[in-house]
Parts: C-alpha cells; structure tokens; sequence
C-alpha cells in the first residue's frame, strides 16, 4: 500500500470504476490467499514428509482460515503506519519478530517463565499455534478450538478495521 501510494498507483486505483472498499478488500484478499497457500504447502509436506496427520481435518482447515483471517488484519494494519516503503516493512518486522517471540513461535511457552507465558496471551502467534496444535494432534472439541480461533477472528477484525481507518487515501511523494 505504501509502495503503491508513493509510486502513483493507489491514484490510478481511484479513478478506476471501484470503491476503497473494492480496492482493500483485492489487497486483502491477495494477502489472505497467500497465507492460506503457504500454510497448506507446510502442512502437506509435513505430511508428505514427516508423516504429520491431523486428528481432524475440519479443525485443521477451521484453524489455518482463522488464522489467516488474523494475519491479513494485522497486515493491513501494519502496512499502513509507515510514510515509506522501508519504514513500513521495518515496522512489520519488528511487530511480528515481537509477536514470535512472546508468543511461543520460538520458544515453547512451557520454558518461558510464568510473567511471560502470561503475557504471550496477548500475542496472536500464541493462538495459532493453539489452533493448529489442536487440530493437528492435541485432538480438541470443536468448542475447544473455538477459544483460539475465536480470539484470531477478532484481532483480525479489529486490526482490519483499524489498518482501513488509519489508511491515508492521499497521494505523497517522499
């Protein structure tokens, strides 16, 4: 989105015949079937591979949707904050190295010392590895897997929603 504002196509975007809404709902879209790809591929290699079967496939689809769904929210939110191309990526960066680190994407919780295993609750990497462990092999209920996936949909809602109104539609040249 930066990059699209500072090179003049977010203006060529805006004169076609859509609205905003059109025009942040294909870049979402794009990002959320990409998302949904990569996490397919490393599931099935995982499979294919290493002999990685889910306990069940319906939560297993359920918690790779949801966790999409929270990454494109937090990546429309992220992509808006910064003025240049680098700045933003910057910011992405260090927001989603934080996120991993508190949230168990690089070490487990259960060696983190309790201060931490608390505050990784606020960490939307924690609840995807809880959402796609439940349904890969720690076999939860469906109203299990709606504790994670039900906390994913609502940080990706909530960082979407705010990522499109703090969305500058304005054209800038840096």
């Amino acid at each position: 989105l930066v990059l699209e504002r500072t090179r003049g196509t977010l203006i060529r975007l805006r004169i076609a015949p859509i609205s905003r809404i059109q025009i942040l709902a294909g870049k979402a879209l794009a990002c959320f079937l990409a998302t949904v790809m990569i996490s397919v591929s490393l599931l099935l290699i995982a499979a294919l591979f290493f002999g990685v079967r889910p306990s069940s496939v319906i939560h297993l689809a359920m918690a790779v949707l949801c966790v999409s769904i929270a990454f494109v929210g937090i990546m429309m939110f992220l992509s808006v904050l910064g003025k240049t191309e680098r700045s933003a990526g910057g910011i992405g960066w260090a927001a989603l190295l934080l996120m991993s680190m508190i949230g168990g994407g690089m070490i487990p919780l259960f060696v983190m010392p309790a201060w931490m295993q608390t505050l990784s609750n606020a960490s939307p990497v924690k609840w995807s590895v809880l959402a796609i462990e439940g349904a890969l092999w720690r076999n939860f209920s469906f109203q299990e897997m709606m504790v994670p996936c039900g906390i994913l949909l609502g940080v990706g809602a909530i960082f979407f929603v705010t990522g499109v109104r703090v969305f500058n539609w304005t054209h800038r040249t840096y």
